[in-house]
């Protein structure tokens, strides 16, 4: 049987990023398989009051009923936007038969799943959640130099499912893919921005409102920058 895992870090997608730089040279991603879990849903999350169990439950049900080891993601995007732990970089996701490359050169997809029903009148795929699938798709395109051509939605892989939902249309989280890349920024410009231009605003504010105002835009640009 699979040893239980008892624990999965959480990651903001900058956090996330920096724990990737180590595996540049130690695996070669060939895919990003972009699944959505239907179950747990965005609501089931949103009533756990230890989020930690919902990825722990999802363990379970992979390495324990399915018996595929571990979990089967490499990733998982919560509703918050954050990144959770996965199984080890170095080994190939279950994320559809024939499409796993499951020998251990350690030339595999990397596959992530975001938290939520996204089939056609159930959740939506929104907001942070949105934002942090749409930069970690383009960053490990980027990273590995994938083409487009090999961002992969499950039901591409399975016709037979929805995934990552009815409700998710790959053109146009295609078309966000690349926006992001037109626009990311770097997070030494964001900061200058921040320093010298909206930090003296924020002290001259002569309301709360402007001040929470212009501190919403400087996280805009720290999120733009990676930051968060």
């Amino acid at each position: 049987m699979a040893v239980e895992r008892k624990n999965f870090r959480r990651f903001t997608y900058a956090e996330y990023m920096e724990y990737l730089k180590p595996y540049l040279t130690k695996v070669k991603f060939s895919q990003v398989h972009v699944h959505g879990t239907w179950k747990p849903t965005i609501a089931d999350y949103r009533k756990a009051t230890d989020k930690i169990k919902i990825i722990q439950a999802m363990w379970r049900f992979h390495a324990i009923t399915q018996n595929w080891g571990d979990i089967a993601q490499h990733a998982t995007i919560d509703p918050d936007g954050y990144i959770w732990e996965g199984r080890s970089l170095l080994q190939a996701p279950a994320s559809a038969v024939g499409y796993n490359d499951s020998d251990d050169d350690r030339i595999h997809p990397f596959m992530f799943e975001m938290i939520g029903n996204f089939d056609v009148g159930a959740e939506k795929l929104e907001g942070a959640q949105l934002a942090t699938a749409v930069k970690l798709t383009s960053s490990i395109a980027a990273l590995w130099k994938l083409p487009e051509s090999q961002i992969k939605f499950h039901r591409e892989m399975n016709p037979g499912k929805t995934c990552p939902g009815s409700g998710v249309s790959k053109p146009a989280f295609l078309e966000l893919v690349r926006d992001w890349r037109e626009v990311e920024m770097s997070p030494t410009d964001a900061n200058k921005i921040i320093a010298q231009w909206l930090s003296p605003a924020w002290f001259a504010a002569a309301t709360k409102a402007e001040r929470d105002e212009i501190h919403r835009l400087a996280n805009e640009l720290r999120k733009a920058s990676g930051q968060l």
